[in-house]
């Protein structure tokens, strides 16, 4: 049986680059259920295979939800929407173009991740353009017993949607509001490039703390059960790590100098693994995030 996070929420633990407990896709059971999230194109398989032993046949799955197109939380969605022809893939509107066509977004992606796109990520099917429902801010999701409201959380990226379930106050929050694995004692921030922007970042964890949710879900990873400390600790996080960006570049420094120090100031705190940095490296490494706030902050002060 698969873990149940919250009540008729199971997380289909993807174990993006072999690891558990590391890129979560949730199913909301009920009379139309739904995924929120759909894994990297490698877990297309796994995922499908998850579901179809519980049950959904091709027919039943009504909808795919992805907080956003990185290919850690969209990258399935083609070969799912594939394997299961009567979901709508469920989208931001800035991001619809790329599901339908994903080539850019996989050549910008081979950049940055190299040999990882072969190992890590995988090839994402393109979904076509009449599948997919771009959700505006506010629009809500159907699913019967569960309502869904769409709401735009930009900063990590600008086509980001957390998800809110009305019925019982989840909220699926993508990467707008950070990284917590099991093993971390702190929530990191998630700013990688190129289009991190963090006034945007905040108001979107202002957004999520004024909603006062029950709880988070975290695509990576899980349930957080007291969601305002938590938000109001990665928001004081961000400003330590904005401030610290700003030092650097001020000062000269590249992004490896600001990823070490950022390493410096906050790997112990949080209970970075240090023997397993691979864990880390494809969901909001230091370096790819060292890389987003110094484009930031070169932005800031040109």
């Amino acid at each position: 049986m698969l873990p149940e996070l919250t009540d008729g929420v199971l997380v289909l633990d993807s174990e993006m680059a072999g690891d558990p407990d590391h890129n979560g896709v949730f199913l909301l059971t009920g009379s139309r259920p739904a995924l929120v999230e759909s894994g990297v194109g490698l877990a297309g398989e796994r995922v499908a295979e998850a579901l179809t032993a519980l049950g959904i046949g091709p027919g039943d799955l009504a909808a795919i939800v992805v907080t956003h197109v990185h290919l850690d939380h969209a990258g399935g969605a083609g070969e799912l929407a594939r394997r299961f022809p009567s979901a709508t893939v469920m989208v931001h509107p800035s991001g619809a173009k790329h599901l339908v066509d994903p080539s850019r977004l996989e050549a910008s992606a081979r950049q940055v991740h190299g040999p990882l796109m072969d190992t890590v990520y995988g090839h994402m099917t393109p979904i076509p353009a009449d599948r997919i429902r771009v959700l505006a801010d506010g629009d809500t999701v159907d699913l019967g017993e569960r309502q869904l409201t769409a709401l735009h959380t930009p900063g990590h990226a600008p086509h980001h949607v957390a998800v809110l379930d009305t019925s019982d106050g989840t909220l699926f929050t993508g990467d707008a509001a950070g990284v917590r694995l099991p093993e971390m004692r702190t929530p990191r921030p998630s700013t990688p490039p190129p289009s991190f922007s963090a006034a945007d970042s905040r108001a979107s964890l202002d957004r999520m703390a004024a909603l006062a949710p029950a709880r988070l879900v975290l695509t990576h990873f899980g349930v957080v059960t007291e969601p305002l400390p938590y938000l109001a600790d990665l928001t004081d996080r961000l400003g330590r790590w904005c401030a610290a960006a700003e030092k650097a570049v001020a000062d000269g420094q590249d992004a490896a100098a600001l990823e070490a120090e950022l390493l410096r100031l906050f790997g112990a705190e949080e209970g970075l693994p240090l023997e397993n940095p691979a864990r880390f490296a494809s969901t909001g490494g230091y370096s790819a995030n060292a890389a987003g706030l110094h484009l930031w902050a070169t932005r800031q002060l040109t």
